[in-house]
C-alpha cells in the first residue's frame, strides 16, 4: 500500500490518497479521502474508490473479483472511518 497525505492549513483540509501495491498484477484500488470543514463547525468526510480487476482474459472471473473487492472495501472503509473518528475524538 502506498499512502500519501496532503494537509492544507489555509483551507483546513486533509486529503489522503492510497493505492494497493500487493497483488496489483491482479487488481488495483485507488482511494481518496477528504476531510474539510463546514460552515457550522463540523467536518465533511468524502471517500471515493476506483477498483479494477486486471484479468482481461477471463472477464467473468474479473467481474466476480471486482464485486468481492468492492464488498471488502466497503467493510474496511467503515472500520477505518470509525477508527479515525475515534482518534480525532481523543485529540479534541
Amino acid at each position: 500500500m502506498r499512502e500519501v497525505s496532503f494537509i492544507d492549513p489555509a483551507a483546513q483540509t486533509a486529503t489522503l490518497t492510497s493505492v494497493n501495491l500487493s497483488l496489483s498484477q491482479f487488481a488495483t484500488c485507488y482511494e481518496t479521502i477528504r476531510y474539510s470543514p463546514t460552515l457550522n463547525d463540523q467536518t465533511t468526510f468524502q471517500q471515493t474508490a476506483e477498483i479494477q480487476a486486471r484479468m482481461t482474459i477471463w472477464r467473468s472471473a474479473a467481474d466476480k473479483l471486482e464485486n468481492w473487492l468492492v464488498q471488502r472495501f466497503e467493510q474496511n472503509a467503515q472500520l477505518g472511518k470509525l477508527g479515525f473518528s475515534d482518534v480525532l475524538r481523543q485529540l479534541w
